[in-house]
């Protein structure tokens, strides 16, 4: 009776983590379309090293599917680039004045006493470029002074070369009409800066209505607004329906990938898409190929709309070799997008979605039956007891979600999941290896099944529970992915141990039993080598695993990438869904009980990577389930061809060495 009660209470939240999940599934589904977006300055100096105009190049790119461009504010540095410009420190500016006839430059110096000693002054090109930056500088920093004189212009800025020079100071209106002209989508890359006031962002948010422009990437480390302004801008944003882009970093990292923007997404109404970019290193090393997959894989696992093309010149190629390089791996990566239906237009951008409360409850009230589930799996339980425990875990699920430790116990009911359920599924196969029934495929196929179904319930509540744009756009993530990788293989050695080992003796005596055996030097080569393993295994999970992958492996990922486009997890489908298989056949054939053991250590990895390969949030829903369909379907052949093998070896050891099984 207790464990229909907890198995019906399950159900019941299995029933409203489906409802919450295809929310989600609606959601990502409306989340579409991809952008391949070149970095204006970066074509331009693109164009310039190939001696040709960026007019061509955009018409080149466009023909190869580059479809929007980024448009970035203007800056010294830039315009200095290109010859419109110089710009020099006040103590230089101070000896060129003792052999110039530049009347604006004596007269800028005579006013700038006080200034500090690396400050800013600047020889304007062009009356436009001078009425440009009077504008601008005076809007952004105190203590700015200029002068006009003929054709001398100069200003001065009190703030040191190395800050102002990578400024942004607002954009070239020409930069818009160029991208307009050819068809493609304009990007607003705004700049944040010191001082910024809500009239500022205001001047930002009309110029973009004015551009017909709803899309913004943010330079530099900081989202607009941010620290003192951020709330208005994220307001402001929302308002207007501005979409922004959210930096998707090549390695995960635990922190913002620019500051404020956890707060700024949330003021916007996570009205937002995924853009990933790689680095200028990445962009100078890598070929085509090794490019467009790492752009490729980017949309796929996570979940990203915006490419953006940063070209970086390589100096030791040609001009025309450049454009050309670059040219073609958009054009790769087009043909990738093709391949697997994926339009390249217009972002649809991510809508916000919140899970009510309530239905979190009920979810996270199937974790707490399923917790009860598990102490009862080591620790027989009283009806009592379990009652006890379950409305203990009731009230502090109620507590906890209704209260300012809200995050901490989505958390930690997700982190639970994704160590109950795992574990009660090889409970589960420990109790049917106790008893063989029915013919060997059934056997072996439906329990494979069955326990997989019981992991399944975790990465359902998983994937529901934690249902929300913030982590569905990576601003927060599941966290506790060394112990959910731990866990359940701790727990199947215990629960053997208690449970299978040595049924004849008392706790006690097992463990006497174990401490009074005579340790053959194979045992230690086994223990070393499970040593190696288990560091093996434990470094290369989580978000930053300390062991790489070999090239022969990214080759290997890279033709199921491509081929089934949901490519299956090795751990799964290589190891841990096979080692099922040959639990349940060595079983079914009458092998040694200790077999049950070896195997079901590899197995238990296959089913916590089950659910764990739902605790990476920001990976669509879809494809998620369909590499837990495939890693399954492949897991039970080679399961299969790995046990016709096992037999034969152990057969023939038997046969000539006299070695039983």
């Amino acid at each position: 009776m207790r464990n229909r009660i907890l198995i019906g209470i399950i159900i019941l939240s299995c029933i409203v983590a489906l409802f919450v999940g295809y929310g989600r599934y609606a959601v990502e589904s409306g989340y579409k379309n991809i952008e391949i977006t070149g970095d204006l300055y970066a074509l331009k100096a693109i164009a310039g090293y190939a001696d040709m105009d960026v007019e061509e190049l955009i018409g080149e790119y466009k023909t190869e599917g580059m479809n929007s461009i980024a448009i970035n504010e203007v800056t010294l540095k830039r315009l200095q680039g290109e010859g419109k410009l110089s710009y020099i420190t006040r103590p230089d500016a101070m000896a060129l004045s003792m052999t110039s006839d530049n009347p604006a430059l004596k007269m800028v110096l005579t006013e700038t006493e006080g200034f500090l000693p690396d400050s800013t002054v600047i020889l304007a090109g062009d009356r436009s470029i001078y009425e440009f930056l009077s504008e601008t500088l005076a809007k952004r920093y105190d203590n700015v002074v200029y002068s006009a004189d003929g054709e001398y212009y100069v200003l001065a800025v009190n703030k040191p070369v190395k800050d102002v020079e990578i400024d942004g100071l607002g954009f070239d209106t020409a930069d818009f009409e160029l991208v307009r002209s050819f068809g493609l989508i304009p990007v607003a890359r705004i700049e944040n800066y010191e001082g910024l006031r809500d009239a500022d962002i205001d001047r930002y948010i009309d110029m973009l209505k004015d551009f017909n422009i709803d899309q913004v990437v943010f330079g530099g480390d900081e989202v607009l607004g941010y620290e003192e302004k951020i709330n208005y801008a994220g307001r402001r944003f929302k308002e207007e329906g501005i979409a922004f882009g959210i930096i998707e970093l090549p390695v995960d990292k635990d922190y913002e990938t620019q500051e404020g923007m956890t707060k700024f997404a949330k003021q916007a109404g996570y009205n937002a898409f995924k853009l990933f970019s790689l680095s200028d290193r990445e962009m100078a090393a890598y070929d085509k190929i090794e490019m467009a997959d790492k752009w490729y894989r980017a949309v796929i696992d996570r979940n990203v709309r915006m490419i953006y093309v940063r070209p970086e010149i390589r100096a030791e190629k040609s001009g025309e070799y450049n454009v050309k390089f670059y040219g073609d791996t958009i054009a790769v990566f087009k043909g990738y997008m093709d391949d697997i239906g994926e339009e390249i237009g217009k972002i649809v951008p991510f809508k916000e979605y919140h899970v009510p409360r309530i239905l979190q409850v009920v979810i996270g009230l199937g974790v707490v039956a399923g917790s009860v589930m598990f102490l009862d799996t080591l620790i027989p339980l009283s009806n009592m007891i379990a009652y006890g425990l379950m409305a203990l875990g009731a009230l502090i699920t109620f507590g906890t979600l209704y209260s300012r430790f809200f995050d901490l116990g989505i958390k930690a009911l997700a982190l639970g999941a994704s160590v109950i359920f795992p574990s009660l599924a090889m409970a589960y196969i420990m109790r049917v290896c106790e008893k063989k029934q029915g013919s060997f495929v059934s056997y072996t196929v439906v329990n494979f099944i069955r326990a997989s179904l019981i992991s399944a319930v975790g990465a359902l509540y998983i994937a529901s529970i934690m249902a929300d744009s913030k982590y569905l756009l990576k601003l927060d993530f599941f966290r506790g992915v060394k112990v959910s990788f731990v866990a359940p293989v701790v727990y199947f050695l215990v629960l053997y141990f208690v449970r299978y080992f040595r049924k004849d003796l008392s706790l006690k005596d097992k463990i006497a039993y174990i401490l009074n055996l005579n340790v053959k030097v194979w045992y230690v080569v086994l223990a070393v080598i499970a040593a190696a393993v288990a560091f093996i295994y434990i470094s290369r999970t989580g978000n930053n695993p300390a062991v790489g992958v070999s090239d022969l492996e990214l080759q290997f990922r890279s033709l199921l990438e491509h081929t089934l486009v949901a490519r299956p997890r090795e751990k799964e489908f290589l190891v841990g869904y096979p080692a099922l298989i040959l639990m349940l056949g060595f079983v079914y054939q009458g092998f040694r009980r200790e077999w049950s053991f070896v195997w079901g250590v590899f197995a238990s990895i296959g089913q916590l990577s089950l659910v764990n390969t739902f605790s990476h949030l920001r990976a669509p829903l879809g494809i998620s389930i369909e590499r837990t369909i495939y890693g399954m379907v492949f897991g039970i052949v080679i399961g299969f061809i790995y046990f016709a093998v096992a037999r034969y070896v152990l057969g023939y050891l038997r046969e000539k060495w006299g070695v039983e099984a």
